[in-house]
């Protein structure tokens, strides 16, 4: 739904709501994430609790992980670059958090080929 802010739109999925808006040629706003922000959230926070899941049946239950991702859109390519923060007591579960996190849903989701059609 747009907002009376202009490039701001609420947004909703599943029950919650949202808010995103960008700033171009100084109109618009940043008090939501930008659409591409969404993107790399949608990925990271995925990947966390992927990597969340992976520790817990390891039994380290409620770990301090983060995955931060960074979105750079090429060309030709569009590229999600990576990186998996664990403290360093947790080093040893890394072959099995990252083999997790390579394959959590919405990576595998991004991985296909997309294709783009109206409803």
């Amino acid at each position: 739904m747009a907002l009376p802010t202009p490039w701001q739109v609420k947004f909703r999925a599943g029950g919650n709501d949202g808010l995103a808006d960008t700033l171009k040629e100084g109109v618009g706003g940043s008090t939501g994430m930008r659409p591409h922000e969404l993107l790399e959230a949608s990925l990271a926070t995925c990947m966390t609790i992927s990597a969340r899941m992976a520790l817990a049946e390891a039994g380290v239950a409620d770990a301090d992980v983060t995955v931060r991702v960074h979105l750079e859109r090429e060309e030709s390519t569009t590229r999600f670059r990576y990186e998996l923060v664990l403290p360093s007591a947790l080093e040893a579960f890394r072959p099995a958090v990252v083999k997790r996190i390579e394959c959590s849903p919405v990576r595998s989701t991004l991985s296909k080929p997309l294709t783009f059609e109206p409803a």
